[in-house]
């Protein structure tokens, strides 16, 4: 072949590489245009579609799970640190209006009252399985059930008027859920509060970012706020020195303080929290928020709302009552550890006023929320689950609210500065109390009963508070757990399968008091093994005299935790199988938390 044929070759060589090239990111370029983006997913003129498709025998796994019998209450109310896995997640196919992502991870989520086996709320994650990203800008999908949130408006509204007051808030949209071919109802599709969004508003990440579920900045319980990032778990600097500096009304210095936060940004989000009735939030509950240390703002910490299905309510909420929040103040939640420290501080009661008076001109328009609301109503009525049938009683509800909230608040303003209460609500924590060490021999029954002395054998030793207490007349039993329906909510029709617990009775030769020890073990690590098993355990000192089903929540409140040691060294679960085990545990009571209402306050 002569020089130039060679030439020729190669030149053609190089113009076919060339188009090949061009050919390829062209159809990359058509692949990126037509991939999903976020803002495709939060259009409010549109009810999204949502089907999900996954083992049949995952998604009954994914409905039963809750926090009532996978130690997540033990942990909160118990007032551990928040660790471990709350829920399990599942491989599934997941279609979005039509667009179908393959291979992603999908679980339950919630606390309490949003939990519901046959409508559960869901979290999915794209690349659990999969290196993928399919949704431009959104790394994950939270879909609420709106089993608190009946106006179906609550969360999309709080949400909308963060943002227009210049508090960063999650973006809301509506969607139709379907699993495996069961339509579960109309959802809110919540974005979730990780990398992209913080990208989004802050532009620098990460900082330290932390999601508070009846937490606190406090030294001896700020462990509980749950790091949400693998930085934030190895830096808790921020979140240490502001619980140090709010421990004490004598020791707080303002000065100190506005290190740590953005005082401005957090009084907007403080107002804002107040003036829509977030019972469940932060300032008044502790509850329901997420904490970033804006590395852009000299890392200092910017609140962040979350889980406001339950806004637009007029008192404090449910717990309230147990203590004396009711006779507080509406225009001003100060049951947080940085609130009520703050509003001890003249200036800062006079920049909450002007705060509040510029929210209520420029966000607070009445008639645009009432907008809201109307449409939200018009466009879900036609596709509401049976379940979901009180929409219209939850909109008049809501809309009673916006119409008199402004007076509500402008009353008060009026009289500035109200009065609050002298201190914080110490949050939730633990502290040992004792130990309680033994050995058990019994059988297991597969009906439960509640009095079981005389039952087995049983030896224990048990020191509350540094005095040892004699029990006698000890019984010990292998029994299913008791299914509980939780303080006054409905139940579910959704088999649940039941794990297996030792139930351990006597009575305190001291004071006649009954000794209850419950300890609930997995299915799954119910087996016969000379090593440690894993279980949640309380212990119960009452009076035999009390009534036993008055006031369920405030006994279950004074339950002790235990946290230690189980070995099961024989075990069945069928009737007349031999349960032997020995015991080491800690004994720890809870402190502070709501149940308690002003206890501990300081």
């Amino acid at each position: 072949m002569c020089p130039l044929e060679i030439m020729n070759n190669f030149i053609l060589i190089r113009k076919i590489i060339f188009a090949v090239c061009c050919f390829v990111l062209s159809i990359s370029s058509i692949a990126e245009e037509t991939k999903l983006k976020a803002d495709d997913l939060f259009r409010i003129d549109h009810l999204m579609e949502i089907n999900v498709k996954m083992l049949p025998s995952d998604w009954e796994k994914l409905r039963r799970e809750s926090d009532r019998n996978n130690r997540s209450m033990s942990r909160i109310f118990g007032g551990g640190a928040s660790s471990g896995k709350r829920f399990n997640l599942y491989k599934a196919d997941i279609s979005v209006d039509g667009e179908i992502i393959k291979n992603i991870g999908i679980r339950t989520k919630g606390f309490i009252g949003s939990l519901n086996p046959d409508r559960p709320s869901l979290k999915v994650k794209f690349n659990e399985y999969e290196d993928q990203s399919p949704i431009v800008g959104l790394d994950r999908l939270t879909l609420n059930n709106n089993v608190q949130d009946v106006s179906l408006a609550s969360q999309y509204l709080t949400y909308k008027l963060f943002n227009k007051a210049g508090i960063p808030a999650p973006r809301v949209s509506h969607c139709k859920v379907t699993v495996n071919g069961e339509y579960l109802g109309v959802y809110s599709h919540v974005e979730s509060v990780r990398s992209p969004f913080i990208k989004k508003h802050y532009q620098k990440y990460p900082g330290e970012l932390y999601e508070g579920t009846i937490s606190d900045f406090y030294p001896i319980a700020v462990q509980n706020i749950e790091a949400k990032n693998g930085y934030t778990e190895k830096n808790r600097v921020q979140a240490l020195k502001l619980a140090d500096i709010l421990e004490t009304k004598e020791g707080f210095d303002l000065d100190e303080a506005k290190k740590y936060i953005n005082l401005e940004k957090f009084v907007r989000f403080w107002a804002m929290e107040s003036l829509l009735g977030f019972w469940d939030g932060y300032t008044n509950n502790q509850n329901n928020y997420y904490a970033y240390s804006n590395p852009n703002d000299q890392n200092r910490f910017h609140f962040i709302p979350w889980g406001a299905d339950g806004a637009f309510t007029k008192d404090r909420g449910p717990f309230s009552r147990y203590g004396s929040d009711q006779n507080q103040p509406k225009s001003v939640y100060s049951q947080s550890m940085l609130a009520n420290r703050l509003f001890q501080i003249d200036e800062v009661k006079a920049l909450y006023k002007v705060t509040m008076v510029d929210i209520l001109k420029k966000v607070w328009v009445e008639n645009e929320i009432i907008d809201d609301i109307k449409r939200i109503q018009a466009f879900a009525r036609d596709h509401l689950h049976s379940r979901q049938n009180r929409l219209d009683e939850g909109v008049e509800k809501l809309i009673t609210f916006v119409e008199s909230r402004r007076s509500d608040i402008e009353s008060e303003l009026s009289e500035w500065p109200v009065s609050i209460q002298n201190g914080p609500r110490i949050p939730r924590h633990s502290v040992k109390v004792g130990e309680l060490t033994g050995s058990f021999k019994t059988k297991w029954i597969n009906e439960r009963m509640r009095d079981v002395s005389g039952e087995g054998e049983a030896d224990l030793k048990l020191n509350l508070n540094g005095e040892n207490i004699a029990i006698t007349d000890l019984g010990s039993i292998g029994q299913p757990e008791e299914l509980r329906r939780w303080f006054g909510g409905r139940g579910s029709g959704a088999p649940r399968v039941l794990n297996p617990t030792i139930t351990l009775q006597g009575v305190s030769e001291d004071d006649g008091k009954e000794l209850t020890v419950v300890i609930t073990v997995d299915r799954k690590d119910f087996k016969s093994n000379d090593k440690a098993v894993s279980f949640r355990g309380s212990l119960s000192l009452r009076d035999i005299n009390d009534d036993q089903d008055g006031n369920a929540f405030r006994r279950f409140m004074s339950m002790k935790s235990l946290e230690g040691e189980l070995k099961l060294i024989t075990v069945g679960m069928n009737e007349g199988d031999s349960i032997i085990g020995i015991l080491k545990m800690d004994v720890k009571e809870s402190r502070g938390g709501f149940n308690f209402g002003n206890r501990g306050r300081r």
